[in-house]
C-alpha cells in the first residue's frame, strides 16, 4: 500500500477519535475534536497531492478517497445532529447523494471502470468539510470562553449557532444535490435495464 492509500485509510481512522472526544465530556474536548477533525480533513488534500505528484494514483485510491471523505463528513453531521445543531433534511439529501453516487461507482467497477471524483464532488467536500469544520470551532471557542464545557445530553445551542448552521447546512445540501445530479449524469451510461 503505497503512501497515500495510507492516508486515505489513517482519515477512516480518525473518525472513532471525532466521536469519542465530541462525545466524551472532558474539559476542552470540543478543542480535541477540532484538531482531529482538522488533521483529517487536511490529510485529504495532502494525500490527493502526493499521489499525482508522485504518479501514485491507484484504483484504490480513487475509491477509497472519496469514501473516506464521505465517512468523515457524515460522522460530523451526525455528531451536530445529536447536538440538536441540525436540519434534517439537509442530512438526508447528503445521504441519498452519497448512496447514488456509491452505486453508481458500483456500477462502473462492474464494468471494469472506476469512477473518480469530479470538480463538483471536490467542491462539494470542500463546502461540507468548511461547514462541520467552522460548527467544531464555534464549539470550541465557546469552550474555551467558559460558555459551554458540557455540550451534549441536553446541550442548547444559542440561536446564532443554530441560524449559523441552518443557513450553512442548507448551503452544502444544495452543492451536495448538484453535485449528485452531475455524477448520475455522467454515470448513466454504467446503468444497464435488461
Amino acid at each position: 500500500m503505497n503512501l497515500p492509500n495510507k492516508i486515505t485509510v489513517f482519515r477512516f481512522c480518525c473518525i472513532p477519535f471525532l466521536w469519542l472526544f465530541s462525545l466524551w465530556q472532558f474539559r476542552y474536548h470540543w478543542v480535541a475534536a477540532l484538531l482531529v477533525y482538522f488533521i483529517a480533513c487536511v490529510s485529504d488534500t495532502v494525500d490527493g497531492n502526493i499521489a499525482r505528484k508522485r504518479k501514485l494514483v491507484t484504483d484504490f485510491g480513487k475509491l477509497m478517497d472519496p469514501l473516506s471523505d464521505k465517512a468523515l463528513v457524515l460522522a460530523a453531521f451526525l455528531i451536530q445532529i445529536n447536538l440538536g445543531i441540525r436540519t434534517d433534511i439537509v442530512i438526508m439529501i447528503m445521504m441519498a447523494r452519497e448512496f447514488l453516487v456509491a452505486g453508481m461507482r458500483m456500477a462502473a467497477t462492474v464494468e471494469g471502470e472506476v469512477i473518480a471524483a469530479n470538480v463538483f464532488g471536490k467542491a462539494k467536500t470542500f463546502i461540507q468539510m468548511a461547514t462541520t469544520g467552522m460548527t467544531f470551532l464555534l464549539l470550541a471557542i465557546m469552550e474555551k470562553d467558559g460558555e459551554i464545557i458540557i455540550a451534549t445530553n441536553g446541550f442548547n445551542p444559542p440561536q446564532w449557532l443554530t441560524v449559523y448552521c441552518t443557513i450553512a447546512f442548507w448551503i452544502a445540501g444544495i452543492v451536495t444535490a448538484l453535485s449528485g445530479i452531475k455524477y448520475t449524469l455522467d454515470g448513466w451510461k454504467h446503468i444497464k435495464t435488461k
